[in-house]
């Protein structure tokens, strides 16, 4: 990591205001990243190869569990192999154009993709939610019933703004490297997309995390219950053993929620924090005007 000390100008030399801002040297960002990610990818295939070829004897999943699935662990793969292949053109230092379109296409598809695989998660978690609790008033019971046009739903809108994400910062990429237009309303236009599609896959990732926090905090509470009645049972259902795993399904739940709590706050606070921050102001001018220094 390093310091950058910049400052942001108009036209005219016009002073707007300096900032200060930690980067990280890609050599920093390759050491971090690359393990994880060859970690990740062969945990992800091996999954995949567990999904597509089940023991004998294994139920097949169903709908929409599989499609579920299948989203969260399509998209960490694709997310883990933009990963390394930001790593391996930060090594290769592309100067040509085309290379440089592909350098700044790629994170972008990394983020969306993630932000896929992080929606798949939260609303898995909603799935399991309703197949665990049992539901008694009719708002629930109808939505239990049809969980699977919900989940669909919910995957499908995911999906939509995510690639509308992309196509935004697409065509933003395009036009400010083949400078297609010199009417600063046309910049002005991409801008306020990008605007746009930013609170709007902010606001759809909070949604969700809230979705999958109330669920999670409701399955913990009715999981702890359950343990609690067993404990007090003597029936033969209460095993030992029994209790011992729904007590590490309550810790295993709650340590996924505490960790999305932490991990969602940061980066909605990181995003927030860049948008409003000088140095996006920076990004956004020299996108508009195209004279920074």
């Amino acid at each position: 990591m390093f310091l950058q000390f910049s400052r942001i100008k108009y036209k005219n030399n016009t002073k707007i205001c300096d900032y200060f801002c930690f980067e990280m040297s890609g050599e920093a960002f390759g050491s971090v990243n690359v393990p994880v990610s060859v970690f990740s990818l062969i945990l992800n295939i091996i999954f995949v190869f567990c999904l597509l070829f089940p023991h004998r004897g294994t139920k097949r999943l169903k709908q929409p569990l599989n499609i579920l699935l299948g989203s969260l662990v399509g998209s960490n793969i694709a997310a883990h192999i933009c990963i390394l292949v930001m790593v391996v053109y930060n090594f290769l230092s592309p100067t040509s154009i085309k290379s440089l379109i592909i350098w700044w296409l790629v994170p972008v598809i990394a983020v969306y993709t993630m932000m896929i695989s992080v929606n798949s998660s939260h609303w898995l978690n909603v799935f399991y939610c309703f197949q665990i609790l049992p539901v008694q008033r009719p708002s629930f019971i109808w939505l239990k019933r049809n969980i699977r046009i919900f989940m669909y739903s919910a995957l499908v809108f995911s999906v939509v703004v995510c690639l509308l994400g992309m196509s935004v910062n697409t065509a933003g990429i395009f036009i400010l490297y083949e400078n297609t237009t010199e009417n600063q309303t046309d910049w002005r236009g991409l801008d306020n997309a990008w605007s746009a599609v930013f609170w709007m896959t902010l606001g759809l990732f909070c949604l969700s995390l809230c979705v999958m926090l109330v669920s999670s905090c409701a399955t913990l509470v009715f999981l702890w219950r359950h343990m609690k009645n067993m404990e007090k049972s003597s029936s033969p259902v209460s095993s030992p053993h029994r209790q011992r795993q729904i007590r590490v399904t309550i810790i295993s739940i709650a340590v996924q929620a505490v960790l999305h709590i932490i991990c969602s706050a940061l980066v909605v606070l990181d995003e927030i924090i860049i948008d409003i921050s000088p140095w996006y102001l920076h990004h956004r001018l020299s996108v508009l005007f195209g004279d920074h220094r």
